[in-house]
């Protein structure tokens, strides 16, 4: 009787720690599942705000250069002096080295295009084989008449022409 009695209590022992491994196995289990999922939304939650980033700061490039280009109309210096100072912010040396050239229009400077591109590929991160040819600039007529018209140009041409 006392050898079925110990046999019992080892039995029911036995199912004890196996039911506390279990529910232990099973927590765990549970806790890594949460952990995953939260690191992928983490993750997204990341691209997201850098996506809007990279918005953001494409939006101060291109109304930068193109209140830089106008032609007619009242140019607001105010606002191209907000924009650069914003541009610079964040800007890489380099990109920012090159913006500066272009915008002062130094001689043997990046096209407005060329710098469209090399600050869309440093957005970016990488390149993915857009060509600065490919950046389409309208030319705004050089007066207003009754019927104007506009030029499209996707060939790289200095747009403003650098002051001789």
């Amino acid at each position: 009787m006392e050898q079925c009695f110990i046999a019992l209590m080892g039995s029911a022992l036995t199912i004890a720690i196996l039911g506390f491994v279990g529910y232990i196995f099973r927590s765990w289990i549970i806790v890594r599942l949460k952990a995953s999922i939260k690191h992928e939304y983490d993750l997204e939650i990341l691209e997201v705000q850098r996506q809007k980033d990279i918005r953001l700061k494409s939006e101060i490039v291109s109304e930068l250069l193109a209140q830089w280009i106008r032609k007619n109309g009242k140019i607001d210096y105010h606002e191209l002096n907000k924009l650069s100072f914003q541009a610079f912010m964040w800007l890489p040396k380099d990109i920012a080295d090159e913006l500066s050239n272009s915008l002062i229009q130094k001689p043997n400077s990046q096209d407005l295009r060329v710098l469209i591109k090399n600050i869309r590929t440093y957005l970016q991160g990488t390149d993915d084989g857009f060509k600065s040819k490919d950046v389409i600039v309208f030319n705004e007529p050089d007066r207003h008449t009754s019927f104007n018209t506009s030029r499209v140009t996707s060939e790289a041409i200095t747009k403003p022409k650098p002051i001789k």
